[in-house]
C-alpha cells in the first residue's frame, strides 16, 4: 500500500469521525486534519513520480545488462572460434561450429534484450498506469473533501445570518417596546 492510499484513508477516517449536527444532515469534521492529509497526498504525490523514474532506470539497467551479457557471449563465441580456426585438422569444422555458436550466441543475446525491453516497458507502463491512477483518486478525494467543507461553511454562515437577523429583530422589537412606554409616560 503506497503513501497515498494510506494517507487517502486517514482521510476517511476523519470523514467517517465528523461530529453530526442535529437537526441536519451535515456533519461537522476538523479542517485543520483534512488540509494537513491534503497536504501530505501533495507532497507525497512527487514521491510516487519519483518510483515511476526509478523503475524507467532499471529498465534502463536491465537493456544495458542484456546487452553487455549479450556482448559477453560474442566474445567468447568468437575467442572459441578462433582457438578452433588455430588447429588445421577441424577449421572447417571448427568454422562451422564457430558459425553456429556465433548464431545462436547473436540469436539468445537478441532474445534477451527483446525479453528485458518487454518487461521493462511492461512494469514502466503498471507503474505509469498505477502512479496516474493514484494522482487520479487523491485529486477526486480533494476536490470531494473541499466541496464538503465549503458546503458545511456555506450552512454554517446561513445559520449564523439567520441567528443574527433574528437576534437584531428581537432588539429592535424590544426598543419599539421601550420607546413607546417611554412615549406614554410623557
Amino acid at each position: 500500500m503506497t503513501n497515498t492510499d494510506i494517507l487517502l484513508e486517514d482521510l476517511e477516517d476523519v470523514l467517517d469521525d465528523a461530529t453530526s449536527i442535529p437537526l441536519s444532515k451535515k456533519c461537522a469534521v476538523d479542517v485543520d486534519k483534512i488540509k494537513t492529509i491534503i497536504e501530505d497526498i501533495r507532497l507525497n504525490t512527487p514521491q510516487e513520480t519519483k518510483q515511476a523514474k526509478a523503475i524507467v532506470d532499471s529498465r534502463n539497467s536491465i537493456l544495458e545488462e542484456a546487452k553487455k551479457e549479450a556482448a559477453e557471449i560474442i566474445q567468447k563465441a568468437q575467442a572459441q572460434a578462433r582457438d578452433l580456426v588455430a588447429r588445421d585438422e577441424i577449421t572447417k569444422a571448427a568454422q562451422a561450429q564457430a558459425t553456429e555458436i556465433m548464431a545462436n550466441a547473436n540469436q539468445q543475446g537478441e532474445q534477451f534484450i527483446n525479453d528485458a525491453k518487454n518487461q521493462a516497458s511492461e512494469i514502466l507502463s503498471n507503474a505509469t498506469t498505477q502512479a496516474n491512477e493514484m494522482v487520479t483518486s487523491a485529486q477526486n478525494k480533494s476536490r470531494e473533501m473541499l466541496n464538503a467543507v465549503n458546503n458545511y461553511a456555506d450552512d454554517t454562515l446561513l445559520s449564523i445570518d439567520d441567528s443574527l437577523y433574528k437576534a437584531l429583530t428581537d432588539v429592535r422589537r424590544i426598543r419599539q417596546g421601550i420607546m413607546n412606554a417611554q412615549q406614554k409616560k410623557d
